[in-house]
């Protein structure tokens, strides 16, 4: 039987709590959270006590009457969580923003997101003096921090930050956050005196401006450092309680190609090669290690032209990486330089890194013989100009060598997980099917077990 409230159309999302009510309009931004009061008289003052307020995608000089009167209109004493990203910076609007911020820090709120753009004028904005004092915060993103005298931070219930410049003191910062434990951002940075600090996190695009320089890592207490689209010179000055580590190197420009013309490039090429071998070796301790496509092609090319590697402690060992010449020496050694490695987990990805031919022309510029070098440490992989497009059939074949390789690489080796993010055969699923059926005989000669997802 129908249920009745269906084929009476009885409004059940109505009849709810408001405190369900405020949990649904909290997903959407407060924009569209308002237009529900048009629902019904039920629905008119429910968005006023919803607990987040999301001002995100809003022209500041367009809606500043708009979000003055929101939050004129708002009720709630508690904000959870508070977005606001002004697109277009307006020096007048400053006071604006001021009142904003801290209208939202004296509602209690425990998670705030600041991004002002491209433009704004790091050198005149201040942010008001509650800013920094605000016992509730848990959790801040913001572009930048800029200094007021007279001002320290008191921050003490923050534990998570995400900061892309600071024009203070980042010492000042810290000290005033005594229980932060994870920090995202794009400065060089001492951490020796955060004790609870035990996740770093360093993402070089966070923001759409470049901050080129050295990034020079001073943090004995860490336990997971996670580098992100890291390309300038990187030193790891000390991380030695590091249990966890990952590695995304990417190239300024088009993540696609990366010519080796000149001088200059040819030398960025040596130094990023150079700052990577130093971060293995400071790394040599850490049991989970995770590194990308272009990390391995870089130490690669480190591999052919005989460069020595340190010996690692990795238990566990993640690659993001496409199934192509260009990483299989670079695996090779890694593979070879980790006599403790129990669990191997690839993910295959698109091949979208550095182009295999620009890789070849910068090994010709250095006089290498590209097939005495390539040829005997590559197994006959492809290169990733010839991987985009083949058959279920061929692909099929590809897997099954490159998953018998890695296990001729590793001997004490008890799980290899191999995750496919990328499907260049992707109208035939069968191949898989059929990958599944031939895992018994990849592994005939180890003590492997095999997951495929």
């Amino acid at each position: 039987m129908m249920d009745r409230s269906i084929t009476e159309g009885v409004d059940c999302i109505s009849s709810m709590p408001d405190v369900i009510l405020h949990h649904i309009l909290s997903f959407i931004p407060i924009g569209l959270a308002i237009r529900s009061s048009t629902l019904s008289k039920r629905w008119r003052h429910v968005w006023c006590e919803t607990p987040r307020l999301d001002f995100r995608g809003y022209h500041p000089m367009a809606t500043a009457r708009d979000i003055n009167q929101t939050l004129i209109s708002y009720k709630s004493p508690k904000i959870t969580s508070f977005h606001l990203c002004v697109i277009v910076w307006v020096p007048k609007l400053e006071p604006q923003i001021n009142n904003w911020i801290e209208f939202a820090v004296s509602r209690n709120v425990e998670q705030l997101f600041l991004s002002f753009g491209c433009r704004v004028n790091h050198a005149t904005y201040r942010f008001p003096n509650s800013f920094f004092n605000s016992s509730s915060l848990q959790n801040l993103h913001v572009d930048f921090i800029t200094g007021i005298p007279g001002c320290t931070v008191s921050w003490k219930s923050l534990r998570s930050m995400t900061l892309g410049h600071c024009f203070q003191s980042l010492d000042d910062v810290l000290s005033g956050c005594p229980v932060l434990e994870t920090l995202t951002l794009v400065h060089s940075l001492d951490l020796s005196k955060s004790p609870t600090l035990t996740i770093l996190k360093i993402n070089r695009r966070l923001y759409c401006w470049p901050t080129p320089g050295s990034i020079k890592i001073v943090a004995p207490h860490l336990r997971y450092l996670d580098l992100l689209n890291t390309h300038e010179t990187c030193t790891l000055v000390d991380v030695s309680s590091l249990t966890k580590a990952k590695l995304d190197i990417r190239i300024w420009g088009d993540p696609y190609r990366y010519h080796y013309y000149s001088d200059d490039e040819k030398a960025d090429f040596l130094r990023l090669e150079n700052m990577l071998l130093k971060m293995l070796a400071q790394l040599r301790n850490v049991e989970l290690l995770t590194f990308e496509t272009t990390f391995l092609q870089i130490i690669s090319v480190a591999e052919l032209r005989g460069v020595s590697f340190p010996m690692l402690k990795v238990q566990t060992l993640t690659l993001h990486t496409m199934i192509a010449r260009s990483v299989t020496p670079g695996i090779t050694r890694l593979l070879q330089s980790s006599p403790a490695l129990k669990k191997l987990i690839v993910y295959a990805t698109e091949p979208k890194s550095i182009d295999d031919k620009d890789l070849d022309e910068y090994l010709d510029s250095e006089g290498m013989n590209l097939d005495q070098y390539w040829r005997p440490k590559c197994d006959g992989f492809p290169t990733s100009s010839n991987l985009r497009f083949k058959y279920a059939t061929w692909y099929l074949k590809l897997v099954a060598s490159f998953i018998e390789w890695l296990l001729k690489n590793v001997e004490t080796l008890e799980t290899l997980v191999v995750v496919f993010e990328y499907l260049c055969c992707s109208d035939d699923a069968t191949w898989f099917e059929e990958l599944l059926r031939m895992l018994p005989t990849l592994s005939n000669n180890n003590n492997v077990s095999i997951i495929l997802r």
